[in-house]
Formats: C-alpha cells, structure tokens, sequence
C-alpha cells in the first residue's frame, strides 16, 4: 500500500486528489504508526 501511494504521489502529482490524500492520511497513516511501533519495540524486547 504504502508503494503504491508513493508511486502515486512521485509519478502523477498533477492528478492528485487531495481528498484521497487527505482520506489516506486519517484512515492509514494511524494503522502505519501502530505496528510500526509494535515492530520498534519487538526489536527493543529482543536487543
């Protein structure tokens, strides 16, 4: 998902939906966050 978006963002900037960015920011950025910090402190657990 995430390399999709960032595709999106570099490759068609001038087509941009700004409710769609808008859109992914509130629905996946929060859902990025958590199991990015379930991965940080996994690897906190294991060092």
């Amino acid at each position: 998902m995430i390399v999709a978006i960032r595709n999106r963002l570099v490759h068609a900037y001038l087509g941009i939906d700004d409710d769609t960015v808008w859109s992914i920011i509130q629905d996946n950025i929060p859902e990025l966050l958590e199991q990015l910090l379930a991965i940080k402190a996994q690897q906190a657990r294991e060092q």
